[in-house]
């Protein structure tokens, strides 16, 4: 048994080079606690309606069902790593929880991982066979479309050696497609790595390369974020499933917020350009004062922090509204800690803050509008940019585009359409 304590440490080689000789590499501590307990707490929410799926030991279609996972998977973070090994053109493409615990506690065989998710079935040559999971096409695609692709698996709980880790046989990943044989032949002939990780940890890894995990000999929770990146598009029409998972509406959101504006709908609808939006953003940010723009930032920071957290309509949350009508206080209370990570603001622990909702001092409630009064007086101008000139608000639209999406900063031209050449859906 070989531990990856005993390989050459990532940073004293260049990881594509490792990655190419062994078909996987751990980068250690990449994932800050903060942002651990910000995907646990959004994943713990997701398992109560989808924990059966995966055999009962994990969730898919993360992508799809969590806007944290999704700008997890998009952050610079992530995307520097799939790009060191995929190019520029890297991007997530489909991601899964996997969660050993003590009732989903078994042996994994040695296998590669074949199949590819896609928005519907599209017979083509090399393409096959075909299945269905969680009402997605699946299909194993030609040993190309796999070989320019990689997993990364982040480690949201320690995995030591006793609790089941992953384990590869390094260079298995270069042989191509392999039948059984093969794959047997292999696992007889070459010692594994087990690679135990750390809470934070990510292991990049090849999806050809052969792989498994043992029963755990101490059943404890072995949450993994596994994230599927590609380097290119399928061909004839052959979509991935969530890759276009960034809408046009938390887009809208992130204008939204970042200029203290609200685009009604129908405008928005014919912002189709990134042009269109900054004249439409000029004409309307020099016409709202600092302290009316600091305000309706707030209030569009917790409207989508309310979105993210707790699945609400858009359309529900306006400064009138109470919070008491859309949650009970337990809802608000097990949620607030995700809240305080998603506002990025100075905000009351929940002990203060049930006070300032109105559950123990009055006779009604706060509004919205109250709400955001109050963490204006905490925050002060921290969030109001003296940024108003035509290049300011270009720079910052940039930026916000940037931050949603990964796309490059050059491909932000006045002309780029959302749709067609920013991916938004």
């Amino acid at each position: 048994m070989i531990d990856t304590n005993s390989h050459e440490p990532l940073a004293k080689q260049c990881p594509t080079q490792q990655i190419a000789k062994d078909g996987f590499a751990l980068f250690s501590s990449e994932v800050s606690d903060a942002e651990v307990n910000s995907l646990l707490k959004s994943i713990e929410r997701l398992g109560q309606r989808y924990r059966s799926e995966a055999g009962g030991a994990g969730i898919r279609r993360m992508l799809r069902r969590s806007t944290n996972v999704r700008k997890f998977a998009r952050s610079f973070k992530l995307m520097s790593i799939a790009k060191s090994v995929l190019g520029d053109g890297a991007r997530p493409v489909k991601a899964i929880l996997f969660d050993k615990t003590p009732g989903t506690n078994w042996y994994v065989t040695w296998h590669q991982d074949l199949t590819i998710a896609v928005k519907c079935k599209i017979d083509l040559p090399g393409f096959g066979p075909w299945s269905m999971k969680d009402e997605a096409p699946h299909v194993q695609p030609p040993a190309a479309v796999l070989q320019n692709m990689v997993a990364l698996r982040v480690h949201l709980d320690d995995c030591p050696i006793d609790n089941g880790p992953i384990k590869f046989i390094p260079g298995s990943h270069a042989v191509g497609i392999m039948d059984q044989p093969q794959i047997e032949a292999w696992r007889d002939h070459n010692e594994p790595v087990f690679c135990s990780a750390k809470s934070g940890d990510i292991i990049l890894m090849r999806p050809l390369i052969l792989h498994s995990s043992s029963q755990s000999m101490r059943p404890a929770h072995r949450r993994v974020l596994h994230i599927e990146y590609s380097g290119g598009e399928l061909p004839n029409g052959l979509e991935w499933a969530e890759a276009s998972a960034l809408d046009s509406v938390e887009l809208l959101m992130a204008i939204e917020e970042e200029f203290g504006l609200d685009i009604p709908d129908y405008t928005a609808e014919h912002l189709t350009t990134v042009g269109l939006m900054y004249h439409y953003l000029r004409e309307n940010v020099k016409t709202t004062t600092p302290s009316q723009c600091l305000s309706q930032k707030i209030f569009y920071k917790l409207r989508r922090a309310l979105i993210a957290n707790y699945g609400l309509s858009r359309h529900l949350i306006t400064p009138d509204t109470t919070l008491t009508e859309l949650l009970t206080k337990d809802q608000i209370e097990q949620g607030w800690p995700y809240m305080q990570l998603f506002i990025d603001l100075e905000t009351p622990p929940f002990e203060v803050a049930s006070e300032m909702l109105g559950f123990t001092i009055s006779e009604r409630v706060l509004t919205m509008r109250e709400l955001v009064a109050t963490l204006t007086y905490l925050n002060g101008k921290k969030l109001f940019p003296d940024a108003t000139t035509d290049d300011a608000i270009w720079n910052r639209l940039v930026t916000v585009i940037v931050n949603e999406t990964c796309v490059s900063p050059g491909e932000i031209v006045p002309d780029a359409s959302f749709t067609r050449d920013l991916g938004i859906c």
